[in-house]
């Protein structure tokens, strides 16, 4: 499972890294811009494609705590980050983000990082985060929210039932409770602005031509197989659709559109003394 999971984190790496909301990521690198150094905690980590994607923008001092319940994930962070600069440091972390959120919440950190995590936990984790994050004061940047978009290009008559059975199976438990699925980014965004805190949000779409046929490939079979788990659909109508889409994928004329949403929650600056007597 981690060789597979490594693997896939590979594959939708390029991706990832070019769908991140540059605009977000700015200014999040502007919001510690007057720092000389800067602690991370990134949850569920994986194999550290965060902190390749987010480390060049931070302050050149950097120490990381890579958090994953994974020790294959964690092994692979090492090897896949030898080449970063040695002011950027880093520690793996192995927890259960279903057990352990609060005690990893409170350890010292300047910046809590997500990538890609937030669609498969329940809406009462998103609430232990949320006040966790505002217990501890911890500004948040989560990245890569699946938001329920998706479009393919060119259409086929049966994607809107592929579509809406994949959104259900994405709301099955993945571990932490009832998955929040689709709907995951805007109850995030709800719990952390009830808490006071300021949040920027942003579109920050996969867009997958043919020059990624593998990723094309393996996300059509992904939803396929979420279908099929689903077992709502006629199964010979559901493989005909999968002949078709990869048939497609493999002669390049594949064009697919996956929604994301990034996040940057900060929590209000204390109000000074004097501002609080007037």
């Amino acid at each position: 499972m981690s060789a597979f999971a490594a693997q896939w984190l590979d594959l939708r790496e390029p991706a990832d890294r070019r769908a991140r909301n540059a605009d977000l990521l700015a200014t999040v690198a502007r919001h510690f811009s007057d720092h000389t150094q800067i602690t991370v905690t990134d949850l569920g980590c994986g194999t550290g494609a965060m902190m390749r994607a987010l480390g060049p923008h931070l302050p050149a001092r950097q120490s990381w705590r890579q958090v994953d319940q994974d020790t294959g994930l964690l092994n692979a962070v090492g090897q896949r980050c030898r080449d970063l600069p040695p002011a950027i440091a880093w520690q793996p972390h192995q927890a259960d983000l279903r057990e352990d959120l609060e005690a990893i919440m409170a350890l010292p950190a300047d910046l809590v990082t997500i990538s890609a995590l937030l669609d498969l936990t329940s809406i009462a984790w998103l609430e232990r985060l949320a006040d966790a994050a505002a217990t501890h004061q911890r500004p948040v940047y989560a990245t890569l929210t699946y938001n329920g978009r998706i479009a393919c290009e060119p259409a086929d008559p049966f994607d809107a039932q592929v579509a809406c059975a994949f959104d259900a199976h994405q709301r099955r438990d993945k571990g932490f409770g009832h998955a929040s699925g689709p709907l995951a980014s805007a109850q995030a965004i709800e719990q952390l602005a009830a808490r006071r805190f300021i949040v920027r949000q942003a579109d920050a779409d996969w867009v997958l031509d043919d020059s990624e046929r593998a990723l094309q490939a393996e996300l059509v079979q992904g939803w396929y197989q979420a279908a099929c788990e689903e077992d709502v659909l006629d199964r010979q109508k559901l493989d005909g659709w999968l002949a078709r889409r990869l048939e497609a994928v493999r002669a390049g004329r594949t064009r697919l559109t996956v929604g994301h949403c990034d996040i940057w929650a900060y929590p209000p600056a204390p109000r000074s003394r004097s501002s609080s007597r007037s």
